[in-house]
């Protein structure tokens, strides 16, 4: 007997469902086959292009206390950090070499130079710049820069970093992301600025920036998503002007009163380490290509210059050197604060006029 069509339509659409089902199934496997073959393609590419003997893709991997931070011995595309978490392409060995001077760079973005390469961002050209010099052959410029970081990240990386390196020189050029950093810690925790503000608690480190991420720290796919496709979307797709901004109210984290009291304290505790560690302090009022007006109530490089002199450290303010120089806006990118080649080399040239000087001058004191 045949099935009538009453008793036949639970069983089609019992078939329809299995059907739906396994294509779903297959679809899902089709498209995490294609990622991970996506994933692999590019790590390949990624190798012959820029790989290195010895090193892993992804500079990131996760810390208990800063969120993220560098991995060592590793590199992507425009990167090399070498055994220490360093942005520099040699390894460094814990004890200097005899007769050399060691400088530590802390800073964020501004420091670590992610538009540039390794080789061109303003430590190594300070690093090459020395070692032309006679008796200096074997100095070395540690790139502590990494993106995003706060003064109160770079003193957590600090503290267990340099009293194993021991260098003669740290360079603090701090003071553009402390707004940033706030901002994120609020996101994470709403309402904990009025709370380490209350509690007089700082130095505290940001834990939940991009490169904390899963995906930010170790796939190709997800680099390629961020710096090429949304480059490209951009290109082809302007962002329309938008009004001018509306003056923030204090309640907004990058503004909150802990902001500029936690950057006051961390740098002073920050400064007062380096001395314990027997190095020379550097403090560097980052210049800009003239569109960030110093006087902002939000600007910290006053407060950070005033600091230093009061601390006893050596200031490099560049303002006014940047001020003065005929290509400028050339000096950097659309940031405004972030150098070109042709800024690092400014950069580096003062730095290291700077340095010398305080060296003669701390020689000359010596008993």
């Amino acid at each position: 007997m045949t099935a009538t069509p009453e008793a036949a339509a639970p069983a089609a659409a019992a078939r329809r469902r299995w059907f739906k089902f396994w294509a779903a199934v297959i679809g899902l496997f089709l498209v995490v086959l294609l990622l991970v073959l996506g994933e692999v393609a590019g790590r390949l590419v990624m190798w012959a292009k820029h790989g290195v003997p010895g090193k892993s893709y992804g500079i990131y991997q996760p810390d208990p206390e800063l969120g993220a931070t560098h991995r060592p011995n590793s590199y992507n595309s425009n990167s090399s950090i070498n055994n220490w978490g360093l942005r520099n392409p040699d390894d460094t060995a814990e004890a200097k070499p005899p007769g050399s001077t060691r400088i530590y760079c802390s800073g964020g973005s501004t420091t670590f130079c992610y538009n540039l390469t390794t080789a061109e961002a303003w430590p190594l050209v300070l690093q090459a710049n020395l070692r032309r010099l006679p008796g200096r052959e074997r100095d070395e410029v540690l790139n502590a820069g990494q993106i995003c970081f706060s003064v109160a990240d770079e003193f957590a990386l600090a503290r267990r970093l340099l009293p194993k390196l021991k260098p003669d020189v740290v360079v603090i050029y701090s003071g553009i992301n402390e707004g940033m950093a706030a901002t994120s810690m609020n996101l994470a925790e709403p309402g904990v600025l009025d709370r380490l503000l209350r509690e007089q608690r700082w130095a505290v480190p940001t834990k939940n920036l991009a490169q904390t991420s899963f995906w930010m720290q170790n796939s190709v796919l997800r680099r390629f998503l961020e710096y090429r496709i949304n480059r490209w979307l951009a290109q082809q797709f302007p962002a329309r002007p938008r009004p001018a901004a509306k003056p923030r109210p204090t309640t907004v984290p990058a503004t909150h009163p802990y902001v500029r009291e936690n950057f006051s304290q961390t740098l002073r505790l920050y400064l007062a380490f380096i001395r314990e560690q027997g190095a020379i302090p550097v403090v560097v009022a980052h210049g800009d290509n003239g569109s960030r007006p110093r006087d902002n109530p939000n600007d910290l490089r006053n407060l950070a210059v005033e600091i230093a002199r009061a601390e006893g450290a050596v200031v490099c303010d560049f303002e006014p050197v940047f001020d003065r120089h005929p290509r400028r806006r050339e000096c950097f990118i659309e940031s405004g604060v972030h150098v070109t080649r042709e800024g690092a080399d400014v950069v580096a040239a003062e730095l290291q006029r700077m340095i010398l000087a305080a060296q003669a001058g701390r020689a000359r004191t010596s008993p």
